[in-house]
């Protein structure tokens, strides 16, 4: 594999290819791996370059003139903590990394399947539905989470038979609210975040070159329009070069990926795949709101069922985060959408285990203090090792306070949606005018979540939490909501042309030789995190291209 540069090379350049990928994160890089080793020729196409480069990031800039910038309530942050605290500031629809490996430069690791539910045409969510279904994904689904070195793909109370200390029983109404589960990537024998940088640089194959600094400004069809034939790409320093390939794959996200359509306007004038005016419609994200906290005196029994449980897999240890969902007989019943809610520790000052880390950190200038602070309960410390090592359970913290953090689906709505702004970037290309919007259907279907866990709880007898206000006040229209920079559902996908962009291939309608790979093809987002999803789509797209390409 090659790592090309277009600022050393001349204006003009041209590239040949079989098969070209724009994009080098996560859906990109999984593509170029599955043509490893083949006959053909892949060009995968980076707007940044292998380190983080604040320039090339300004290309991120949108004109927001919606959600969550609208309501009327006080800011949320996204929730990052630590290292990653930074990205809280990161304006809504810009926290995107235009370098290889893209957003898992920036992410925890957090995954999980999509439910059953998510792939239904439901009554109550109008154009709802998949043209697949969860059962069809099944095998591609193992696939991924191989790839992200995660565990079964198991995320409801039937994991519990594989845990080595499953949660106790405390006899919640699964047709109310039902156990869920998350697990995160990491690295093998690490407990960073898995890099898909790391991945790039071990694709050795012949046949993959990798194209930096290279912006793709316009994509070219033959004539009658029905055929992609060619990218433009230019550098920050004005290196302009041309692609061609008789297949091409945009893989730039849920921004980037419409906002490529609607500004090739050269021979489709209201921008490619656009002749219903659906590219950009349907823009979805994962609206994010506390619903619930505990305080010092209660959250020692709550914790004691929500936290961290792990099994062994392949011999590695993985550990899944327990949360609570809608249950979908109470979703269809009431009218509601698929969400979940998960618990967030705040550590004290106090806690051992973040001393510890601190000390190892060696960044601080009290690195004694910390030691101190680590050392002061050495039974504690051993009793904390033997629960992690052994019994596969998340080490025991100093909490200030423990809250429930719930991201939700949203309700297809054609009206939030991406089109093009009268002003442009550095390159010439209109920037994306980001109209998020966040209905009454997501902030209802939360607070029933944060009002069945206070009924739930008191039942069985785990204590009451704290309602947040918009809950007990009904307050939806102010319901403090962040994005989670999860943008989804803009290029969707299914069988009409009228409602849906690309076709259960993932071939944009009409045009011949061009798809897309991302959370933009997502009828629905689901409430899960997206990147699984993702890299599972990505792989039933690579099938369905070997299939015509390999034959």
């Amino acid at each position: 594999m090659s790592i090309l540069d277009l600022r050393s090379m001349p204006s003009g350049t041209r590239f040949d290819a079989d098969l070209a990928l724009v994009g080098a994160g996560p859906a990109g890089l999984t593509l170029a791996r599955e043509f490893a080793d083949t006959r053909l020729k892949i060009l995968l196409i980076e707007s940044g370059g292998m380190e983080f480069d604040p320039e090339i990031q300004l290309l991120n800039q949108v004109e927001n003139i919606g959600e969550p910038d609208t309501r009327d309530t006080m800011p949320l942050q996204r929730g990052y903590t630590g290292e990653l605290a930074w990205l809280n500031d990161i304006p809504p629809f810009e926290l995107r990394n235009r370098m290889v490996g893209g957003s898992t430069h920036t992410w925890v690791g957090k995954c999980a399947a999509f439910d059953e539910i998510d792939f239904d045409a439901r009554k109550w969510v109008p154009d709802s539905g998949w043209p697949l279904q969860r059962r069809d994904l099944a095998d591609v689904l193992d696939r991924a989470a191989n790839l992200l070195n995660l565990g079964p793909n198991i995320y409801d109370k039937a994991l519990y038979r594989r845990l080595k200390s499953p949660p106790a029983d405390i006899d919640l109404n699964d047709n109310l609210l039902r156990t869920f589960f998350w697990q995160f990537s990491h690295r093998p024998r690490s407990s960073k975040p898995l890099r898909f940088s790391e991945l790039a640089a071990k694709l050795s194959a012949d046949n993959i070159d990798i194209l930096t600094h290279a912006t793709v400004t316009g994509i070219g069809l033959c004539e009658s329009g029905r055929k992609a034939e060619t990218l433009d790409v230019r550098s920050l320093s004005g290196v302009d070069a041309l692609i061609r390939a008789p297949v091409i794959v945009l893989c730039g996200g849920g921004i980037e990926n419409a906002r490529m359509l609607l500004a090739s306007t050269n021979v489709a004038t209201q921008g490619i795949g656009n002749d219903h005016d659906c590219v950009g419609r349907y823009l979805a994200d994962h609206p994010r709101t506390v619903i619930a906290r505990f305080g010092k005196d209660t959250l020692q029994d709550v914790t004691a069922h929500f936290g961290f449980y792990g099994l062994s897999h392949n011999h590695r240890t993985h550990f899944y985060l327990r949360g609570l969902a809608l249950g979908p007989r109470l979703q269809s019943r009431e009218g509601l959408l698929n969400c979940a809610t998960y618990p967030v520790q705040e550590l004290a000052p106090g806690d051992p285990w973040l001393a510890l880390k601190r000390f190892y950190a060696g960044d601080r200038p009290f690195r004694l203090e910390d030691l101190k602070t680590a050392l002061a309960s050495p039974a504690g410390l051993a009793a904390g090792l033997h629960r992690r090592l052994i019994m596969k359970r998340g080490l025991p913290r100093q909490l200030s306070e423990l809250r429930f953090d719930a991201m939700t689906e949203q309700r297809p709505d054609r009206d939030s949606r991406i089109t093009l702004s009268s002003s442009h970037d550095r390159l010439g290309v209109p920037l994306a005018r980001v109209d998020w919007r966040i209905g009454w259907a997501e902030a209802a279907s939360l607070a029933r979540l944060a009002e069945l866990i206070s009924a739930e709880f008191w039942r069985i007898g785990l204590p009451q939490p704290q309602l947040e206000p918009w809950v007990l006040d009904e307050d939806f229209a102010n319901a403090p909501f962040s994005d989670m920079a999860h943008p989804a559902c803009t290029t969707r996908m299914g069988e009409n042309p009228k409602t849906s962009v690309v076709d259960p291939n993932a071939r944009i309608h009409g045009v011949e030789g061009l798809y897309v790979a991302g959370s933009s093809v997502f009828p629905t987002s689901g409430h899960a995190n997206p990147t699984l999803m993702i890299i599972a789509m990505t792989l039933r797209l690579a099938d369905h291209l070997k299939t015509r390409l390999l034959a």
